[in-house]
């Protein structure tokens, strides 16, 4: 019977990794102890997400602070060939979390939220920086989990007006409706990047699409059955990277 080489846990550290140790502070540390459950010295993989990765131990774990000592250079996992964007409706908190982290998953290379029409979650300015970096930390900790080395761009919520005019002028664009003729399994590979849109509980309104449409978004189905907001978003980027992409 062949053995199976346990997988080695995974740590994003959001610095330069080309020394031969590195200091961790007192949430990555806690993050090391108390959820990968590491002691000194255990194996891991320290990325940055800029292209830098190795192995690593733990030299020492204290509460406040710990020391791994760096070691051979890493490959990272490649980016999915497909540059999708997905461009999505402020959810609520549960849901909103939960399609960062599957969009992460799916490699997907940006998630833009959006206020629209119908949006119920809506954040002053300092709630909305407080929402990016809990988002942010979402995103590198599912990177950490399946083995992506970049974790997705990923800005504040701005309006869905906003959103589009800073979208890139090149590639495909759709838009989910669960009443549209055009089913978006049976779409051609896109030309360059792939930007999906996909609404609030409530759909998105006439204005929505007003402005979708301007910005040469096409409107297309999953199925018939009405999916919720964050089911959509996570079926969407499966099927795209599944047709498309490296799934």
């Amino acid at each position: 019977m062949a053995l199976v080489t346990p997988r080695l846990p995974r740590l994003f550290v959001e610095r330069d990794l080309d020394a031969s140790s590195l200091a961790l502070d007192e949430r990555e540390s806690h993050y090391l102890g108390h959820v990968l459950r590491l002691t000194r010295g255990d194996a891991l993989i320290a990325f940055n997400g800029r292209g830098a990765e190795r192995h690593a131990t733990v030299n020492s774990l204290q509460r406040r602070g710990a020391i791994l000592d760096l070691q051979a250079e890493y490959s990272p996992l490649p980016e999915s060939s497909l540059d999708l964007t997905l461009v999505q409706a402020l959810a609520k908190s549960d849901a909103m979390d939960l399609i960062v982290q599957k969009a992460t998953e799916l490699g997907a290379r940006a998630i833009v939220p959006v206020y629209t029409e119908f949006s119920v979650v809506r954040l002053d300015a300092e709630r909305g920086l407080r929402r990016l970096e809990h988002w942010r930390r979402i995103t590198e900790s599912a990177c950490e989990q399946c083995g992506r080395h970049r974790p997705p761009a990923i800005g504040p919520p701005e309006l869905l007006a906003a959103a589009l005019e800073g979208l890139s002028g090149d590639g495909a664009r759709y838009a989910l409706q669960p009443s549209a003729d055009r089913s978006f399994d049976k779409e051609e590979a896109p030309v360059g990047p792939l930007v999906v849109a996909v609404g609030p509980e409530g759909g998105f309104g006439a204005m929505d699409w007003r402005r979708l449409e301007s910005a040469r978004f096409a409107r297309v189905a999953l199925g018939r059955r009405v999916l919720r907001a964050e089911t959509a978003a996570i079926a969407v980027c499966a099927i795209a990277q599944s047709r498309w992409g490296d799934l």
